[in-house]
């Protein structure tokens, strides 16, 4: 049993052709009426099943042209639409000289019983050779014309809305392509203008992007450095794998915060750096890299050191540096003082004011320690 299917939607007819060839039937296929009349006039079909609104020539307009035709009028023909659905439409089918008329969307089951139902009857030798509409031609080609003036104005509107749908579409996609943009270019502003190191890793460790302020430290610019390895150009030998360590933990969402480490820059000067960082990701939360934003602290350090290595200036200093390690010193001897007396104190009831001396005595060294700060 062989049926030819015809429909100008390509996933229609694998549709169709799937579910009949699954039930054992032969298929043949074609994308409009003159296609599949060719067909028809070259080939054997048992039946035929066809769409109704479709380009060059439609499902009516086959279906006439089968029913005039000598060898094609006893084949039976089902129509199958999704635009044509309501009781006039079948109505309309039915003048035409189908058979049937199924609607889309379709259930497997009831397209296969309609379709053994036609074969039985066309093997009975029921089947409709002629067509009715030639009693009535004009009624039925004016309502012919109204049902197809009827669809095409849908499909006009449903043109219209989609039309309409894919002009919002492409004004927000406009809109956000610039919010976009906008965001871009703040951030491209904020990494060139920004007064402290930016520098953008992939998640082997190798240079993505430094910024300006970066080059100005290390002696070196982008191009030189960008797909190098990190630790290849800037890390001393001795701490390349603390820093390493560090790059691994940070990219597998550990953010570290305030780790200071060296660069060595590009004449060979030691920079220390004080490190914020943090991962990048992707929109499925995939790290991708590392974003690493640092401040150069070696002028600070270097001030620090020599603040605590250098002795006291002057008369003022010694005399404070004198007076805090004489007040501690007492301080320290109320508090032993006071500790012994509890030692030896039998009588608990009377170690409330040694207590008392030895909290007013810890509060002091507190508030010297806080001024000394």
């Amino acid at each position: 049993m062989k049926i030819l299917i015809v429909d100008d939607d390509p996933s229609n007819l694998t549709l169709l052709e799937a579910s009949l060839q699954n039930s054992g039937y032969e298929v043949g296929s074609a994308a409009n009426g003159e296609i599949a009349l060719s067909k028809l006039r070259s080939d054997n079909f048992d039946l035929i099943i066809s769409d109704v609104l479709m380009p060059v020539m439609d499902g009516y307009n086959l279906c006439l042209e089968c029913k005039a035709d000598e060898k094609l009028k006893t084949i039976p023909f089902i129509f199958c639409s999704g635009t044509y659905t309501d009781d006039k439409d079948e109505q309309l089918a039915l003048k035409f000289g189908a058979q049937a008329f199924i609607c889309k969307p379709f259930n497997n089951a009831d397209l296969i019983n309609k379709v053994k139902e036609v074969i039985a009857v066309s093997k009975s030798g029921k089947i409709k050779k002629d067509t009715p509409w030639l009693k009535d031609e004009m009624g039925v080609y004016k309502l012919y014309s109204e049902r197809l003036i009827n669809k095409l104005e849908k499909k006009m509107q449903d043109l219209d809305k989609e039309k309409m749908s894919l002009e919002m579409e492409v004004a927000e996609r406009i809109k956000a392509e610039e919010r976009l943009r906008k965001s871009r270019d703040f951030a491209e502003s904020l990494f060139h203008a920004a007064p402290a190191i930016v520098v953008i890793l992939d998640t082997t460790g190798r240079v993505i992007r430094i910024n300006p302020y970066m080059e100005k430290i290390s002696g070196y610019t982008e191009k030189e450095v960008k797909g190098r390895g990190w630790s290849d150009v800037f890390s001393p030998e001795k701490e390349s794998k603390d820093i390493t360590e560090i790059f691994s933990n940070t990219v597998e969402n550990k953010t570290m915060l305030g780790n200071v480490s060296s660069i060595i820059s590009k004449s060979g000067e030691r920079r220390e750096i004080v490190w914020f960082d943090s991962p990048l990701k992707d929109i499925e939360e995939k790290s991708i890299g590392l974003l690493a934003v640092g401040q150069d602290i070696t002028e600070q350090l270097k001030l620090q050191k020599e603040l605590f290595k250098s002795p006291p200036k002057n008369a003022l200093e010694k005399n404070f540096a004198g007076t805090t390690g004489n007040d501690f010193n007492h301080l320290f001897e109320v508090i032993e003082e006071n500790l012994d007396r509890l030692a030896e104190n039998k009588d608990q009831s009377n170690n409330s004011g040694y207590l008392d001396e030895i909290r007013k005595a810890i509060q002091k060294v507190r508030e010297l320690n806080s001024r000394l700060i």
